[in-house]
């Protein structure tokens, strides 16, 4: 692996345009001025007319502009740096890519960063402690290190599929899953291989830890989902109980877990369970399949991709719909919580990333809409 770490960066190309208008006078006659009123009468009556349905619009979601930020290709995973407001992405064309998120500053959305990554980045872990970030791929996977110069590469293991990882909170067990179904554990920085977890049968889709980092679970493209003590190795039955799943989210508190199947009629939507109990606490999203799941960092909401290209917002307490996007959404693979939980990104097949403004409060029936995502700093 190249120990000489490869900053890039996208240059946003814009192109403008003038208009130009000409205008002239024109003597109108008693016909021509009551001509003129009534074509003035029904612009304004257009106008109303059309802002009524543009608030309609909005209220669903209604998405307007293009993004320029993102990737050339697929937009793999979405993660954020633990220490800043700093969006992280990967996507196909090999790139693992920093976005700043400061509100503060007039660089929000501008790329800050670019890692290297040539065995097609499926997967981003940052650690909790801000000093780790894995990056797992076709055939490697990389685990970068943050200093006083900045991220530089630490360690790689080659040679096996690195599709789906999970950094522990302790920052120093990594999670990792791929085509065997097996989830196996690696110490970092060493990259000892702790534990090997069985049970699953096909290629993974999901793995994460619990809060309490006691826990790992994981979802196949097969719909199987199993939550092992990892340290002991012991499944726990719940799992079992879920049904089919293909994504899945820990809550922040750590006493629920939403599922979702892919497939319409195989789960009955976006579920949420009692971890402690295994019963079901709230249904959502009617008999939809479901590619990305996500909670808010406080755990009031979750939001969930729809393989209808919809993205859909509820009540993570009374399971009540707080908003859906629908226009212009196209694929979605992932979603996250950004800004405190008052946005909300995602991104898919086209590579781009969106930014969807979250309500404040279920009294608040016009939602936000979706903004432009990043943008790539020339030069």
């Amino acid at each position: 692996m190249n120990d000489e770490q490869s900053l890039g960066r996208i240059e946003d190309e814009r192109a403008e345009g003038g208009r130009r208008t000409r205008g002239g006078r024109v003597r109108l006659s008693w016909v021509s001025w009551e001509a003129a009123v009534f074509l003035l009468v029904s612009a304004i009556v257009a106008v109303i007319l059309s802002t009524r349905l543009d608030i309609e619009d909005e209220g669903r979601g209604r998405s307007h502009g293009s993004t320029t930020g993102g990737h050339d290709d697929l937009l793999e995973a979405l993660a954020l740096d633990t220490n800043r407001d700093v969006l992280i992405s990967s996507g196909s064309d090999d790139t693992v890519r920093f976005w700043d998120l400061d509100l503060g500053k007039p660089t929000w959305g501008e790329e800050v960063l670019t890692l290297p990554h040539d065995s097609h980045p499926y997967a981003l872990a940052p650690s909790a402690d801000g000093r780790y970030l894995a990056v797992g791929g076709a055939k490697h996977l990389a685990v970068w290190e943050n200093g006083a110069e900045g991220w530089k590469p630490l360690v790689a293991k080659e040679g096996s599929d690195y599709r789906y990882l999970a950094f522990a909170p302790d920052s120093r067990s990594l999670a990792i899953g791929g085509e065997t179904g097996e989830i196996r554990i690696l110490a970092i920085p060493s990259m000892e291989e702790r534990v090997v977890l069985k049970g699953l049968t096909d290629m993974v889709h999901s793995v994460a830890f619990s809060v309490d980092g006691d826990r790992v679970a994981a979802s196949t493209f097969g719909g199987e989902l199993r939550i092992w003590d990892w340290k002991t190795g012991r499944e726990q039955p719940i799992a079992r109980k879920l049904g089919r799943v293909h994504c899945f989210a820990f809550s922040p508190d750590g006493r629920t877990i939403a599922t979702a199947a892919w497939r319409a009629g195989e789960g009955g939507g976006a579920i949420l369970w009692d971890l402690a109990s295994g019963e079901v606490k709230a249904r959502m999203g009617g008999d939809e399949g479901f590619n990305a799941l996500a909670f808010s960092p406080g755990g009031g909401l979750i939001a969930a991709a729809g393989v209808n290209q919809t993205i859909q917002l509820w009540d993570a307490r009374t399971g009540e719909v707080r908003g859906t996007l629908d226009k212009g959404v196209g694929w979605v693979k992932t979603i996250l919580f950004t800004q405190g939980g008052s946005r909300l990104a995602y991104g898919g097949r086209d590579g781009a990333i969106r930014f969807w403004d979250v309500p404040a409060a279920p009294a608040d029936k016009r939602l936000g809409t979706r903004h432009d995502g990043p943008k790539s700093r020339a030069g």
